[in-house]
């Protein structure tokens, strides 16, 4: 469950209280990773009291301070009880360089692919996809140099995950990141609001705000190649599609998530 940050923590927490319910409610054992954030602590105390409040039975938190602690299996139990694992917001580079390659990256994805629920809210959003943006320019127009990719977590291998995505402009960085990686379908998730993704291949748009697809599969020319600094990119066949909250479809490109 992608979210686009800045999801609603004090009104009816309509996509939080939606997690909590799909990692069993009153029997949810919910991990919180906060490692994402500059201030661990306190969001790590927000999510206890959010998630308190919507019934789950337990919350605990799994906050990576170095790569040796994401390393040693030892740190990695709470993972185990876990109905549903939830990554925060903050900077998905740094979240990566703390877990990428690491026993706590295996275990996500094992316990993902187990069945277990995994939400992640902004950066924690970005990071779910094997192709990860992590950095780039706001803007509507795709052009050269517009986005820095990087090595993502990994639950999906055809998707690529941006957040935040219409109030920071971010159509023109996405169609980017596609481009550069054709046959990958970009992922625009708005603030409060989140893609959920099916096992069965359905997705469902919850929340406020709406969820922008750019699809790839219909691409009959890029000029990526070609394109010199910061010019903007010919993309020919390239479709850009909105979702917005309540919708739910199945005859999108298919998410692929990945199985063990």
């Amino acid at each position: 469950m992608p979210i686009g940050g800045a999801e609603d923590k004090r009104g009816a927490c309509t996509i939080l209280n939606h997690f909590v319910q799909c990692s069993g409610s009153s029997s949810a054992h919910l991990v919180v990773i906060p490692s994402a954030s500059s201030f661990p602590q306190e969001v790590a105390q927000d999510y206890t009291r959010i998630f308190t409040a919507l019934g789950a039975q337990q919350v605990s938190i799994l906050h990576i301070p170095d790569r040796r602690y994401a390393d040693h299996a030892a740190n990695l139990g709470v993972l185990n009880e876990a109905t549903g694992i939830f990554l925060s917001g903050g900077d998905q580079l740094r979240l990566m360089s703390l877990i990428g390659g690491t026993r706590l990256a295996e275990a996500l994805r094992s316990r993902f692919w187990n069945g277990v629920n995994i939400a992640g809210t902004s950066a924690g959003a970005s990071i779910m996809s094997r192709q990860m943006i992590g950095f780039g320019r706001s803007g509507d127009t795709p052009s050269q140099r517009m986005v820095q990719m990087a090595l993502g977590l990994g639950l999906t291998d055809n998707l690529i995950i941006d957040q935040h995505f219409r109030q920071r402009r971010r159509l023109g960085r996405l169609m980017t990141a596609v481009a550069l990686n054709p046959g990958l379908t970009g992922v625009g998730v708005d603030e409060n609001t989140a893609l959920e993704i099916h096992p069965d291949g359905a997705w469902q748009v919850i929340g406020a705000g709406g969820v922008t697809i750019v699809d790839s599969s219909g691409l009959e020319y890029s000029d990526i190649y070609a394109a010199k600094r910061h010019d903007p990119l010919t993309l020919r066949g390239m479709e850009v599609r909105v979702l917005l909250g309540g919708e739910q479809v199945m005859s999108l490109p298919s998410p692929s998530l990945r199985s063990a």
